[in-house]
């Protein structure tokens, strides 16, 4: 995979954890079943691609320096 191809890929991922944490707290506040879970899901999806990112950035940012 290209660059590019991963950072629209990380992209699309950040935009439906985010969807979910707001439809998760949309449900939440109007006591519909399933909110806490869609919210959690959200939260952990958005900090497992977080930390895929971090990672994928530092090894960039140490090759540089290499080099």
């Amino acid at each position: 995979m290209t660059e590019k191809q991963v950072n629209s890929i990380i992209g699309v991922i950040y935009s439906i954890a985010a969807i979910m944490v707001l439809a998760g707290a949309f449900f939440k506040v109007q006591h519909y079943p399933n909110g806490l879970s869609i919210l959690l899901y959200g939260f952990m999806l958005g900090t497992v691609t977080s930390t895929f990112d971090t990672i994928r950035l530092k090894k960039k940012i140490k090759h540089w320096k290499n080099n």
